[in-house]
């Protein structure tokens, strides 16, 4: 069960981030398109799915709620949402037209398609925390994957705080070189770099959450904590990705992150008991990933074009937001233990 509604989120989390691609990057003038199709057909999967288990169980139990399975009442609820939404986004683009920038973020039926998509991958989330530690990283994967997933539909939603826009190419107009518009270009690029650096921000509080949400409740086997960075960040990259060297930098930095993780998660085992392997984790896996990501920048594109204190700077403010996060669930855990 886990993995078919893994395979099927997948599927329409597929589809979703390729129409997008196709709404920033060309224009989109017709619902019935390839990637609508795959979101629908990966909808209809799943709620076949969700709706033959349920009949299944039905016979046994006679109730339709008992039939659902262990941690996925609200997958049948997101699957429902997902079915309706899509029948509200073809009014609304009857109405409306089509989006083409971030406005397709704020459109009430793809946020309401968003909050059913969320419900319905998080299933194996909630079914796998139900039962006990795995042993293979096998048996992970489904949890891993959906929750990775989870935080892709985040991110979809907050996409326009996903790159950085640090490397050298995408450097601002010189205000040495155009110096009647230094007033103009100096607003400019405090406004960039303002940007920029809540982006790492912003970045740095969902990679730290994904990791510390799976290792609150799990101990992760070596390799999960790869396998979530790269989940986590591989369909927003491809989908705002000008070319493959792009994508390929964040897959990489997103592995750097991920396997130092399992490096701290082999060694000094954090959770929520050992709270000082906790706060190392959470801030070396942020660090991590940008401090790859523009180690990578270098040979990939010639490096970027923020200064060292910037540069080095965002990559030690990444941590400190990791501990951060981490200081939150062992604030909550703490606060639990002490109540019961």
């Amino acid at each position: 069960m886990d993995w078919l509604i893994t395979l099927a989120g997948i599927w329409i989390v597929t589809g979703l981030f390729i129409d997008a691609h196709q709404h920033l990057f060309l224009a989109v003038e017709s619902f019935l398109n390839p990637w609508h199709l795959t979101m629908y057909t990966g909808g209809m999967a799943a709620a076949l799915i969700l709706g033959v288990t349920i009949a299944r169980g039905y016979r046994s139990t006679g109730s339709f709620w008992k039939a659902i399975p262990p941690g996925y009442v609200q997958s049948v609820f997101g699957v429902a949402a997902l079915l309706v939404g899509g029948a509200l986004d073809f009014v609304w683009h009857g109405f409306f037209g089509f989006e083409h920038q971030l406005d397709l973020l704020l459109s009430p039926p793809h946020l309401f398609l968003l909050t059913g998509l969320f419900f319905l991958v998080t299933g194996p989330v909630r079914s796998a925390f139900r039962r006990g530690q795995s042993e293979r990283l096998v048996d992970q994967l489904p949890m891993i994957l959906c929750l990775g997933l989870a935080f892709q539909i985040i991110q979809f939603v907050t996409q326009f705080g996903f790159y950085p826009e640090a490397l050298r190419r995408d450097h601002p107009l010189s205000q040495i070189a155009l110096p009647h518009e230094q007033f103009v270009l100096s607003v400019f690029l405090f406004y960039r770099q303002a940007l920029e650096i809540s982006i790492v921000l912003w970045q740095s509080v969902l990679l730290a959450a994904a990791v510390l949400y799976l290792t609150a409740r799990r101990r992760p086997l070596f390799g999960a904590l790869v396998v979530l960075c790269v989940a986590q960040k591989l369909w927003i990259g491809g989908e705002l990705a000008n070319d493959w060297t792009e994508l390929a930098l964040v897959v990489m930095a997103s592995v750097t992150a991920g396997l130092l993780g399992d490096l701290i998660a082999a060694m000094f085992k954090p959770s929520l008991r050992n709270a000082n392997a906790f706060r190392l984790l959470a801030f070396v896996v942020p660090a991590a990933y940008f401090a790859a990501y523009f180690a990578f920048a270098v040979p990939m594109f010639g490096g970027t074009w923020w200064d060292a204190s910037f540069v080095f700077g965002s990559i030690a403010e990444a941590g400190l937001v990791g501990l951060c996060v981490s200081q939150l669930f062992l604030a909550g855990w703490q606060s639990n233990a002490t109540a019961s």
